[in-house]
Formats: C-alpha cells, sequence, structure tokens
C-alpha cells in the first residue's frame, strides 16, 4: 500500500501538490523582535502608539514572505526609526500562542544615528538593560536578559 501511495503521490504535479498543501496545512503569523545594544550596553526600547497595555516593547514587526527573520527585523528597525544595524543573529524562538512563532533576533546599532519615525512610534531610547520602561512586556525583558547572557558569553 505505501509503495503505491508513493506511486501515486509522484505522479501528481508539483504545482497541484503546493496547492492541496496550502489549503490543508494550518497557517501561522512569524514576527520578529529585535535586541539591540548600543556601544555602551544599553538596549534600544520603543514607544509604540498602537499598543495600549505595552506602549514600551522592543522592535518587531511581521516577516514577510521570503524574507529571513533577520532580514525582516533589520527593515523593520529602518522603516519603524531609521536605524540600521550592522548585522543581527538569531537568539530564540518561541511560540506565542498556537498560530504565532516569534523570532528573537540580537544585534548593535550606532546609537549616534539620527532617528526619524514612522507613524508606528512616539520615541525611541536607549535605555540601561536593568532599568527598563514599566511598560515593557515582561516576555521581552526575558529576551533582553537572554541576549545579555549570549554577549557575556562571547
Amino acid at each position: 500500500m505505501k509503495t503505491f501511495l508513493a506511486r501515486l503521490y509522484r505522479c501528481i504535479p508539483v504545482p497541484l501538490v503546493k496547492m492541496g498543501l496550502r489549503l490543508t496545512q494550518t497557517k501561522f503569523l512569524v514576527t520578529a523582535v529585535g535586541v539591540f545594544f548600543d556601544e555602551r550596553g544599553r538596549v534600544l526600547v520603543l514607544r509604540h502608539v498602537y499598543r495600549h497595555h505595552h506602549p514600551w516593547g522592543l522592535p518587531a514587526g511581521f516577516i514577510n514572505a521570503g524574507e529571513t527573520p533577520e532580514a525582516g527585523i533589520l527593515r523593520e528597525l529602518k522603516e519603524e526609526t531609521s536605524l540600521s544595524a550592522g548585522s543581527a543573529q538569531t537568539l530564540s524562538i518561541r511560540s506565542l500562542n498556537r498560530r504565532h512563532l516569534e523570532v528573537a533576533v540580537m544585534g548593535v546599532i550606532d546609537s549616534r544615528q539620527t532617528t526619524s519615525f514612522n507613524h508606528e512610534i512616539f520615541e525611541a531610547v536607549f535605555a540601561d538593560p536593568l532599568d527598563l520602561p514599566p511598560g515593557l512586556p515582561s516576555g521581552q525583558r526575558e529576551l533582553v536578559k537572554r541576549a545579555m547572557a549570549a554577549v557575556a558569553v562571547q
């Protein structure tokens, strides 16, 4: 039976297989969140326009199709603040709920860059990692701790 099913499957045109997979597989969101340190070890936090319960947060956003999490967060960082980071590396991956996956990325930013904000951001500050704004979600506080530990190891 297995051999028969394998032969049958191989006869189906690839576009038809892909369409079948798209229709039958669970869809979910993938976002990237960035922990960016400056040259003094401070972490970039943003005060967001559209977040009522947790106005302060790390740079974050949805990953576009075909985009790596690292490229996605660097793009979001540039769009939201006009800041650039040299590179970024994956820090962790976690499931926020059954249909939302978050990839945490860390990197370094030169804090002497000029900022300008899009419609999503009120302000950006480089904060001491041990003295983060009170409106920052607890999960993001944990990401900052994890990034600090990763930097200490390097």
